[in-house]
């Protein structure tokens, strides 16, 4: 159920390209303290984030590092979907993988590079199996199911209008280019 608090329906954020290949780690303040998002399916008018806790139609103060910006929840629902809880879940266990493989750093470094590839199921699944958690699909549900029970999500539409944020939001558009751009290379490189 979205709730939208925006009269605008049509608004800029929706006809600007949106990026979801990497998250942007931020910081905001609800009621005097920092609590941490990830900036997701974001463009230089803003982002959207998942959070536990039910925030107002508010504008809140967000920081990624010492640059601070101003942004306006204009939307809110309930609850993830069902394939980012999943993806979160799976991500978990891959995490605890990584943890359990400390003698072996490029295992650990290709785990938390997996971890932060979004729409990565039946990968992240693959890799799980490999190394001994393979998992069914009805347990796959259960736990989805028991995880939207335990830790209901809150997702968010914030609209940005702040040159620090369109500055951090090119610098990371500039990053994850070169990133994706190499990787692409070496991923040539290896299969000749």
């Amino acid at each position: 159920m979205k709730s939208s608090f925006n009269d605008d329906p049509d608004s800029v954020s929706r006809a600007e390209d949106r990026h979801s290949h990497i998250n942007i780690p931020l910081r905001f303040r609800v009621q005097g303290k920092w609590e941490q998002c990830d900036a997701l399916g974001w463009n230089d008018v803003g982002f959207n984030f998942y959070h536990a806790q039910e925030l107002p139609p508010s504008t809140l103060e967000f920081k990624r590092s010492l640059t601070a910006f101003e942004g306006t929840i204009v939307w809110r629902s309930l609850n993830s979907p069902n394939h980012v809880v999943l993806e979160a879940l799976l991500n978990s266990l891959i995490f605890k993988q990584a943890k359990a493989v400390p003698n072996n750093a490029a295992l650990q470094r290709r785990l938390i590079k997996l971890m932060r590839v979004a729409d990565m199921v039946v990968p992240k699944r693959s890799v799980l199996a490999s190394m001994g958690l393979g998992i069914s699909d009805a347990k796959l549900e259960q736990m989805v199911a028991q995880h939207r029970l335990e830790r209901p999500m809150y997702h968010y539409g914030v609209k940005v209008d702040s040159e620090a944020w369109r500055a951090i939001a090119k610098n990371a558009f500039a990053i994850s280019s070169v990133v994706v751009s190499m990787e692409k290379m070496t991923d040539a490189f290896a299969k000749k």
